[in-house]
């Protein structure tokens, strides 16, 4: 009988990911070698970099899982597309499947697994051997093509030793984030398109409609990108762009400085429309990022919208995601919302100079449209309902006691169905998580402690168990009298079957085995997805929430923003579901590191064990999510 018992694959344009189930731990068990099989029978065992006990691999050298295998029951292949040997992505949507094979110290009886004839680590190598044949997932197609809906996620993870020591070989030093910001905004260069992924192509998609006529209209919050913003110079005149304002600059009190060039250019561009949104207040911003399409007979036929700000940082330096639906009547939608954006706009006082303070704020009547629900649509797979905000008759979230807006009284109403799962990744949606998608999903997993809540964000200060400064000082959080734990920000929140890291790195004090000091952001935001997805599995029931919207309170009450809700279409709410795994996995391990040292507790040593007691703490994920995720 084969020692494991199930085993799946999923995929979106960027990462596979795989899960298998074991009924019991695997006596003498050293992990697993994991194979990827293409169509043509052509058969790559996974790379491995982290070492057994006692060797090390210090110039992070890439082995495989023959020499290092998998010790875990869940893995990220993210080398699918992304190679390691060089800056660039192997073609896309090719179809693959995973053979899972569990090995232990080779003795007699076994077949030996192979060895490579050089190895280019230091210590003695460990000879092993397979337990048995092993268990081959279904095949699955790695691509971002799901219908009607064309779905990329960027590779902006910063806080990973390639790119850390691919930088550092290319550049002679330990990269900062200044060189970063260097090599992401030159448009050739292969960081950056290694870096952006398939986003630019996507977004690229609707600018080469415009040869066969048409007008695209765009809503924009920032726009600095060099090679975004060329593509809007190059075709002007069927170019219609609403740009709102970027924040305050502290260090000059003046509003706008980011997007100040681009706005000039874009005056002098010869765009056929251009509407200045200058909100210029800490209270409300413009933060969408759509375009519509509108072909040479003035049909709307497709959007482009998600959480990717046109800007390098977006393309390259934070997680991110775009999506690209062919569907006109959304696209009547998205077009209708722009034209009430263009509308509003014209009762807003203009700032003269554009870098001074107003008092904008969106007005009723739009307010009043937003807040009426669309129709739902119906795909090939599922169906789709658009959400515009603000759609609250409020201007502002009050400080006590908000009532739920209506965009949000669906999105909660969807989580509170939940039946098995819950992943979500965000930005900063609120303190402490606080009226937004975050605490109604703890609250779900406090209620149903069999329900699995995954949740990856960026800011610490969205972290449930985040105590600000002032909480400190009026007795909100333990004193211990350390002036380290008054500067503390959490990295986990677990609790029954709710699991939420927030973005980290591996910096000099919490390095460890053959790791080296990370980088973690460019700017502000990391994770900067706004992703809901609730039970991926379930052809009924699973649901994809994705766009500009923060996925909190203040976006309903205070933001232009935008959401899709998607039912009932499994391939995309799988391929979302990936994305916030790929987060989650990533970061979970160097939020673990950082709570041990907060706790004074020895950290993981950086390397594979030599016996099968990892199977004991094999807690990089929970194994009810391997059971979930890996179930036939």
């Amino acid at each position: 009988m084969p020692l494991i018992q199930s085993a799946k694959a999923y995929a979106n344009n960027a990462v596979a990911y795989v899960a298998w189930t074991v009924n019991q731990s695997i006596p003498d068990c050293l992990g697993f070698e994991i194979t990827r099989i293409y169509t043509d029978g052509t058969e790559r065992v996974l790379a491995a970099w982290v070492a057994f006990e006692g060797q090390s691999n210090p110039d992070w050298l890439p082995e495989t899982t023959s020499v290092w295998p998998v010790q875990k029951f869940t893995w990220r292949d993210l080398t699918v597309r992304q190679r390691r040997d060089e800056a660039s992505l192997r073609p896309a949507d090719p179809v693959v499947k995973y053979r899972i094979r569990p090995v232990v110290r080779l003795r007699d009886g076994l077949q030996p697994v192979p060895a490579p004839e050089k190895v280019n680590y230091t210590g003695t190598p460990l000879p092993l051997g397979y337990l048995d044949e092993g268990i081959e997932t279904a095949s699955v197609t790695v691509t971002g093509d799901f219908g009607e809906v064309q779905a990329a996620f960027n590779s902006g993870i910063l806080s990973t030793q390639w790119l850390s020591r691919a930088m550092e070989k290319a550049l002679g030093h330990v990269p900062t984030k200044d060189d970063l910001k260097a090599e992401i905004v030159k448009v050739d260069s292969p960081i950056r398109s290694y870096l952006a992924g398939d986003l630019p192509t996507l977004m690229q998609s609707l600018f080469n409609r415009l040869k066969d006529g048409g007008e695209l209209f765009l809503a924009l919050y920032e726009l600095t990108d060099p090679m975004l913003r060329q593509f809007i110079v190059n075709h002007a005149p069927k170019v219609h762009l609403i740009l709102s304002n970027t924040s305050l600059d502290k260090k000059t009190g003046e509003w706008d400085t980011e997007n100040d060039p681009a706005r000039t250019e874009m005056h002098s561009a010869g765009l056929a429309e251009m509407h200045d949104r200058m909100f210029n207040n800490n209270g409300h911003i413009g933060h969408n990022k759509f375009a519509v399409y509108v072909d040479k007979d003035g049909k709307p036929q497709a959007v482009l919208s998600g959480s990717t700000n046109w800007t390098e940082n977006g393309l390259c330096a934070q997680s991110n995601n775009c999506y690209v639906a062919e569907k006109p009547e959304l696209a009547a939608q998205f077009l209708q919302y722009w034209n009430d954006l263009r509308d509003d706009t014209g009762h807003f006082e203009q700032p003269d100079p554009t870098s001074a303070p107003t008092r904008n704020v969106q007005g009723a009547e739009m307010r009043n449209t937003n807040a009426e629900a669309l129709p739902a649509l119906p795909l090939s797979t599922g169906a789709l309902r658009l959400w515009r905000s603000p759609n609250t008759r409020q201007a502002n979230k009050p400080s006590t006691s908000p009532a739920l807006p209506p965009d949000l009284n669906e999105v909660y109403g969807l989580i509170r169905n939940a039946k098995q799962a819950v992943f979500f990744a965000v930005f900063l949606p609120s303190v402490k998580g606080a009226t937004s998608i975050i605490q109604e999903a703890i609250d779900m997993g406090r209620k149903d402690t069999t329900l699995l809540v995954y949740g990856a964000i960026s800011s610490p200060t969205a972290m449930p168990n985040y105590i600000s400064p002032q909480d400190r000082a009026n007795g909100g959080g333990e004193d211990t009298g350390d002036e380290q734990d008054a500067h503390y920000q959490p990295s986990l929140f677990e609790e029954s079957g709710v699991h939420i890291v927030r973005a980290n790195a591996l910096n000099s004090g919490d390095i460890t085995g053959n790791f080296e000091r990370e980088l973690l952001s460019a700017g502000n935001a990391i994770i900067h997805d706004k992703i809901l997805v609730i039970d991926p599995l379930s052809p009924d029931d699973c649901v994809v929430v994705t766009g500009s919207h923060n996925l909190g309170y203040k976006a309903s009450y205070a933001n232009d923003d935008n959401l899709v809700i998607v039912r009932r279409n499994p391939a995309l709410a799988q391929a979302y579901m990936v994305h916030v795994l790929d987060l989650y996995e990533h970061y979970r391990f160097r939020g673990v590191q950082a709570e041990l040292k907060h706790d004074g507790k020895r950290p993981w040593s950086g390397f594979l064990r030599t016996d099968a007691s990892w199977q004991n703490c094999s807690s990089l994920e929970a194994p009810s999510l391997a059971r979930y995720l890996g179930s036939n």
